[in-house]
């Protein structure tokens, strides 16, 4: 069997193809959970502060603190028949969840006090601002989730009124578990 250039051109652009599809489905498997795990961390964050509001500054933090704790053990689990450049993807996903960690502490510091709601809005919308860049490299849907997510943030800032916790509840942390559950579905399950 002879293969003349353009054959062997369109062969390599399949591998290619292939090659990046194979990645996306490990990578939407291991992005599912890690979006499960931050979806269910924001629900239960939103409903102390909506129920107990005074709770929300103390909790938050314990919440957040769990989640960063949790990632790596979850990377680490669900990675197995990943490449090392793609173990290094994933790593480099989570420092840049920890860098927008701390640009937003930094804003916060810098140009606070801010009240709970503003707080609230900030912060969802600046790791769906994580989403969207992760989309760059990642795959298109996590632009799609980020922008979904910011237009809902964005709605229930100025709509929901004494409610935007609740609000949050369901439209940030019950997007993610339902984005998260796609994922898992959509990608391969390691």
């Amino acid at each position: 069997m002879n293969l003349d250039r353009q054959d062997a051109l369109t062969a390599l652009a399949d591998i290619e193809r292939v090659e990046r599809r194979t990645w996306e489905t490990v990578f939407y498997g291991i992005s599912g959970s890690i979006l499960i795990l931050w979806g269910t961390i924001t629900t239960i964050g939103y409903a102390i502060g909506q129920a107990y509001p005074r709770l929300a500054g103390t909790a938050w933090p314990i919440l957040q603190g769990v989640g960063f704790i949790a990632m790596p053990f979850l990377l680490r689990r669900r990675a197995r028949g990943l490449t090392p450049t793609q173990m290094r993807l994933g790593w480099r996903l989570v420092f840049a969840q920890c860098a927008l960690t701390a640009f937003g502490l930094l804003v916060v510091y810098v140009l606070g006090p801010f009240d709970g709601r503003h707080l609230d809005a900030f912060w969802a919308l600046l790791f769906m601002l994580g989403y969207v860049l992760a989309g760059l490299w990642v795959g298109r849907i996590f632009i799609v989730f980020g922008i979904v997510v910011t237009v809902l943030t964005l709605a229930g800032f100025w709509y929901s009124g004494a409610s935007f916790s609740a609000w949050m509840m369901v439209f940030n942390g019950g997007t993610l578990i339902l984005a998260g559950l796609w994922l898992r579905h959509r990608g391969a399950s390691l």
